[in-house]
């Protein structure tokens, strides 16, 4: 071989290793890129993961403690109001009472507990001087200054204090309307005061008796005390006395039942107190409470036309319920 030849296949030689190395390097450098692009692909989906499992976290974290607070202000007002007791109500809702606030306090006992006595309701320091439930187009007013419940079933009448209620001699023919020892008794209707009964008058105990001079009378027995003068012309929704005791009605003082107003309504052709064997007033404070049936029996001696529900007296206004129709 020449030394030209030797040259040439030196050059080729030379060539051929260049374009090896060449070819290795940038083989070599791609695939070093490539995987460094899968390595950067998978720290960003790495990172991603962590900060979504973070987010969750957090947002875990965070519900918790909004509901540990939660339950932390709620525990701490319970302990509040135990240790301070109930917030004190506003002065005027102090002063005058709700329908709910004034139904007078359950006679009921807990089993095993010795039953208190009723307590009389403190006087106010000023009594109200008018009814606050009325009927605008006809002028009635309701006997108590809320919407009343009639009594119901209890040891002294089984069948409670409605105008249908079952009693020894007869029916009832009044409506007893539950209340406490002191609250305020109204005229229904404007007229004059023809009995004022400061002492027990019979079984209804003291008692008051309108003359509305229309043919009907009203009458409000068991009274506490008695607010008004005889033959003195009242108005209605005037005060004419309180809730008491008085009467039979001691027999429920002292099985601790609830006090209550007796409210009958009677139409009369001759004045109430006009003489004569059979008086009406007389009749009445016999009666007490089965009037309907002693006037059934003999109503033409005592100048009566008839007992009527005390519906008509409030001519329907609604002023007491019965809680067997509730």
């Amino acid at each position: 071989m020449s030394a030209s030849d030797f040259a040439a296949f030196a050059d080729i030689a030379r060539w051929q290793l260049t374009c090896y190395r060449g070819s290795g390097w940038n083989s070599h450098r791609g695939s070093a890129r490539s995987a460094l692009r899968r390595s950067r692909r998978r720290t960003g989906v790495k990172a991603e993961i962590k900060m979504v499992i973070w987010l969750f976290m957090a947002t875990i974290l965070g519900l918790v403690v909004i509901g540990f607070a939660t339950k932390s202000d709620k525990l701490l007002r319970v302990l509040g109001r135990e240790r301070t007791g109930p917030a004190s109500e506003p002065l005027h809702a102090a002063q005058s009472p709700t329908a709910a606030e004034t139904t007078a306090p359950s006679s009921s006992t807990r089993p095993g507990r010795r039953p208190t006595r009723p307590e009389v309701a403190p006087a106010p320091t000023e009594l109200p001087q008018e009814s606050l439930v009325a009927d605008p187009t006809s002028g009635r007013k309701c006997p108590l200054g809320r919407v009343a419940m009639v009594r119901g079933s209890d040891s002294e009448a089984s069948e409670g204090g409605g105008f249908y209620a079952a009693r020894k001699n007869g029916i009832h023919g009044a409506v007893d309307l539950n209340g406490w020892v002191g609250e305020p008794v109204f005229a229904v209707a404007s007229g004059r005061v023809v009995l004022t009964a400061r002492s027990d008058w019979g079984k209804l105990g003291k008692t008051v008796i309108l003359d509305h001079l229309d043919g009907g009378y009203t009458i409000y027995g068991h009274l506490h005390t008695v607010e008004v003068n005889l033959n003195s012309n009242i108005t209605a929704g005037h005060m004419i006395g309180t809730i008491g005791y008085s009467g039979n009605a001691k027999n429920l003082e002292r099985k601790n039942l609830q006090p209550h107003l007796h409210f009958a309504y009677v139409r009369a052709l001759a004045g109430m107190v006009s003489g004569g064997k059979a008086a009406p007033l007389a009749r009445i404070k016999n009666s007490g409470e089965d009037l309907r049936n002693d006037f059934a029996e003999a109503n033409i001696l005592a100048g009566v036309t008839d007992v009527l529900h005390p519906m008509w007296a409030v001519r329907f206004l609604k002023c007491w319920e019965d809680a067997a129709s509730l």
